[in-house]
């Protein structure tokens, strides 16, 4: 490389840093999201996050991802929360205070992954993850329990089940190494 072209680069990284280093940042995103089955999500989940622009490993990405398992989880307790207050229909009721008790554990859940996550227990993280799936399944299912009474929140429940599964997608990578 002849020295101004070395220049050139020089100044193009130092005005325009972010650009030139998100593709590569953008590219491992993409590669560690193929490893699991919600990759579209996957992927808009780490590209939102500034966090994983820098990820040199997929660690890094798993806490990222992990992050936002906790703030969806807490996020779906508050509209539980909102609902169970606006409603007059008592099995839809007493659907949403189970729910409520169930992503109140899940929350729990999530937090203990975390902590698992950073001293490299991949075992404890899929129990407590798996673990957390499971209360927004049983959640869901509360729901389809009843004829006739569909949850509000389904939706929630599968972005909170697809960002778990991300994670464990992730961390079973890591596993490997």
């Amino acid at each position: 490389m002849n020295p101004i072209s070395k220049l050139f680069f020089v100044i193009l990284l130092t005005i325009c840093p972010h650009q030139i280093l998100a593709k590569e940042g953008s590219d491992f995103i993409v590669q560690a999201c193929d490893h699991t089955l919600y990759k579209a999500l996957c992927v808009k989940t780490l590209q939102s996050d500034p966090e994983s622009h820098a990820a040199a490993n997929i660690h890094i990405l798993a806490k990222v991802v992990l992050k936002h398992a906790a703030s969806e989880a807490n996020q779906i307790l508050d509209q539980i929360t909102k609902l169970h207050g606006q409603t007059s229909d008592q099995v839809i009721e007493q659907c949403l205070s189970d729910c409520s008790e169930n992503y109140q554990d899940a929350i729990d859940k999530v937090e203990d992954a975390q902590l698992a996550l950073e001293s490299n227990g991949y075992d404890d993280l899929n129990t407590w993850i798996t673990a957390a799936m499971s209360d927004a399944d049983s959640c869901e299912q509360g729901f389809n329990d009843q004829p006739g009474h569909k949850s509000p929140i389904t939706d929630l429940n599968n972005t909170f089940s697809q960002l778990c599964s991300i994670v464990l997608a992730l961390t079973n990578k890591l596993r490997e190494h």
